[in-house]
């Protein structure tokens, strides 16, 4: 059995160098090398393979459309570091924002919330959070892409086709500051591109769990 890492295309352009940060760390401690896009990669994929994601919609797609016999993000392999130099926020309260596409993730959830306590971040749940979720920033108020509703189409056709509500630029702009007004605090933790963009849409500022684990050096 092989890992079989899909960093994100998206991740990498918008978190440079934190992506860097994390490519380092999973080569030299576990020794895995990107493979490049899951739109394109995932039939290199084999049954005997472990794909390990950074994005929600990589796993989505990769649950689907790949022969991989399992999905890990790469939040669980941190977790599971005991060497792991976490940052210290040294308290900071910030909201934790749930992402649609992981609606169903628990195992996921609660490891992104035991990283934010191993760096000492304490977290504000939103009232809609875990399953409850319907939160995904500009993906759901756009329509679905070709390519998501053929690679992932149980999840965004079949399941999913509800939850799309296509909408301007400027509707988009108003849904998200609506939404932040329930936020209490001024910076949110994201585990999703999407997610984290539209909170900063929203007027307050989101965060990647990226660039919490490898921020940048000073």
């Amino acid at each position: 059995m092989s890992q079989v890492l899909f960093p994100s295309c998206k991740a990498q352009a918008t978190y440079r160098n934190a992506s860097e940060r994390l490519s380092k760390y999973l080569q030299e401690k576990h020794g895995m090398k990107p493979i490049g896009c899951c739109r394109v990669k995932h039939q290199q994929l084999t049954p005997d393979d472990t794909a390990i994601v950074v994005c929600n919609n990589c796993a989505a797609i990769l649950e689907e459309s790949s022969q991989a016999k399992a999905i890990q993000f790469i939040w669980e392999l941190i977790d599971a570091d005991e060497r792991f130099q976490f940052p210290d926020y040294h308290g900071a309260v910030m909201t934790i924002q749930d992402c649609w596409i992981a609606f169903e993730k628990r195992h996921v959830q609660e490891t992104v919330r035991s990283l934010l306590s191993k760096m000492n971040i304490q977290y504000l749940e939103l009232e809609e959070n875990y399953n409850k979720t319907r939160f995904c920033g500009t993906n759901l108020l756009s329509p679905c892409t070709e390519s998501n509703a053929k690679l992932a189409h149980r999840r965004y056709v079949v399941e999913g086709a509800h939850m799309f509500t296509p909408c301007t630029p400027e509707e988009q702009g108003e849904h998200f500051r609506r939404h932040c007004e329930k936020i209490k605090t001024a910076r949110v933790v994201c585990y999703c591109k999407f997610c984290t963009e539209a909170i900063n849409l929203g007027e307050k500022k989101g965060i990647h769990m990226l660039e919490l684990l490898f921020p940048n050096e000073k």
